[in-house]
């Protein structure tokens, strides 16, 4: 992975906020899709955190979002405008200018999005109190915002928000070719199942840990926007209480930190209309073969050589995990 030229990212920055001076860029890890670099105006040498810091998100070569980069950095200003926490988005370059691929420059959020240090270390044991409810206030926000607010980033809102979905994730498995029996098994009892339509919201379509950045007073901003869509606010609930996103405090299924029960009524109010249990639990099969496909691609992409990485590689190995969910699910459903 070559970094974008550092004089390049100087002249972006300088037309929205500044001349940095010299500056200096490296990969943050995580983020399979999307590149993220970490950029510092410190001198040589020097904690990047001892100057003034920038983030960077660039598309790889040979990477496909179903949201493009440009669509996502206005996604996040519209997010912005109604309260929920996010990067500032600073600029917007387009593919074949100064970053090569696509990218967007955006403020730089202190703290952490590593779920194992939120849920663990006793620095984030006041945060952890405060997460569910200010998560729950976020999506709030996101829900908020209707066809009508971000229609022009997005393709148009869909008459049936499952079906669509469904509709998505089941081409992605024919565009991999991959045997995935379970998944499929997932897909057809997904789609005899199907809930009654809901009003169409914004979807964040990610909302997890390892997409929020956490620090010492709670949430601090909602990242990675590139699977968002018009579609059924239930999704992200769902998506938001799958097992892999628990990472072992399974006695808590909202993200690990909280009971569903006190989550819903934090999102009540703070404005959101909480979907019934089924609606969920719907939402949350859906979700796991949503995740493994996921890992399904990204190993696909590893082993055809669009992308290699042993990231994308060792995502293959957990493809089980969401189909033993997903199985699980269905027995206690049906």
């Amino acid at each position: 992975m070559a970094a974008p030229a550092a004089d390049r990212v100087r002249e972006l920055i300088a037309e929205v906020e500044h001349d940095p001076g010299e500056v200096a860029l490296r990969p943050i890890p995580g983020g399979a899709s999307r590149e993220t670099w970490l950029v510092s105006d410190a001198p040589d040498g020097a904690d990047p955190a001892s100057g003034r810091q920038w983030v960077l998100r660039r598309d790889p070569e040979g990477a496909v979002s179903l949201v493009p980069i440009g669509d996502e950095f206005g996604l996040v200003r519209r997010a912005a405008d109604v309260g929920v926490p996010v990067p500032e988005p600073l600029a917007f370059e387009p593919a074949g200018g100064r970053l090569e691929t696509a990218g967007m420059l955006m403020a730089h959020v202190g703290g952490t999005s590593v779920a194992p240090r939120i849920l663990r270390r006793d620095e984030y044991a006041d945060a952890r109190e405060r997460l569910p409810a200010q998560l729950a206030a976020a999506l709030a926000g996101i829900h908020s915002l209707a066809a009508a607010d971000v229609g022009d980033l997005l393709p148009a809102a869909p008459a049936d928000p499952a079906t669509a979905q469904l509709d998505e994730w089941e081409r992605q498995i024919d565009e991999i070719g991959e045997a995935l029996p379970a998944v499929e098994l997932g897909l057809r009892w997904l789609r005899r199942n199907t809930p009654d339509p809901a009003p169409v919201r914004l979807v964040h379509g990610d909302f997890r840990l390892g997409n929020f950045i956490v620090d010492e007073s709670g949430l601090a901003a909602v990242i990675d926007w590139e699977l968002a869509h018009l579609g059924d606010p239930a999704e992200d609930i769902g998506w938001l209480c799958i097992r892999s996103w628990r990472f072992g405090n399974d006695d808590r299924p909202v993200a690990g930190i909280s009971a569903l029960e006190a989550f819903l009524a934090a999102y009540e109010r703070a404005g959101g209309a909480p979907p019934d249990r089924e609606r969920i639990r719907y939402w949350e099969a859906f979700g796991n073969v949503k995740w493994a496909v996921i890992c399904a691609r990204q190993a696909h992409d590893h082993l055809s050589g669009a992308r290699r990485s042993h990231e994308l590689a060792s995502l293959g190995r957990r493809i089980c995990e969401p189909e033993w969910d997903l199985l699980r699910l269905i027995e206690e459903t049906s």
